[in-house]
């Protein structure tokens, strides 16, 4: 289990590092590429055979489920991983779709904002304005970056941010044993012994 706690908070403090340098090129890619890296050694972990690694802790299962109890059953933590789970993997497939390696300079480099280009008289000059948001825009459809990707890559840290608050608040309201033992928290209180029953 200390294993499933280490991969849990690697995964947090990436995908957070990630959504707060969403705007700072390359570190959100980095980031971004990084998350995706955990993912497939999860992946591999999983087809391990280790039970708590296991992909089935995803799949909601709704036997017993009633309304008493509801709150407490196993398939709502699981729809909220399983939520998790596809928003997170949205993200990471549509970013890295979208950077195509250039945070590494693999992929095709971006156009400079404000190339020189030469003149007939041979004098440097540069672009007017007009034409350099019209490159950069063009620049960045190129790239999907204004495009459906970036669309659903947005609306998908949404959902992400979504899921992850109403898990944070699950655990929190229902599990709180749980919610401090993935946070490395210390756990409060001492099982009282049981007494000894008298034959």
């Amino acid at each position: 289990m200390n294993r499933v706690r280490l991969y849990h908070a690697l995964l947090a403090v990436l995908a957070i590092a990630a959504y707060l340098t969403g705007e700072i090129n390359p570190y959100h890619a980095w980031l971004g590429y990084g998350v995706a890296g955990v993912i497939v050694l999860r992946l591999l972990w999983a087809l391990g055979g280790e039970r708590q690694a296991g992909l089935m802790r995803f799949y909601p299962k709704f036997e017993g489920l009633k309304l008493k109890g509801l709150a407490t059953h196993p398939a709502i933590s699981h729809l909220l991983m399983l939520g998790i789970a596809l928003s997170l993997l949205t993200v990471v497939g549509t970013g890295i779709a979208m950077d195509q390696g250039r945070a590494f300079g693999l992929g095709a480099p971006r156009a400079e904002s404000a190339a020189p280009a030469q003149g007939a008289e041979g004098r440097i000059r540069y672009r007017d304005a007009e034409h350099r948001e019209d490159d950069e825009e063009g620049d960045r459809k190129k790239h999907g970056e204004d495009g459906p990707l970036s669309e659903v890559h947005e609306i998908a840290g949404t959902l992400l941010l979504v899921f992850v608050g109403l898990h944070v608040t699950y655990l929190l309201l229902f599990k709180r044993p749980l919610a401090k033992f993935m946070l490395f928290l210390p756990r409060t209180g001492k099982k009282k012994p049981v007494p000894p029953t008298s034959t």
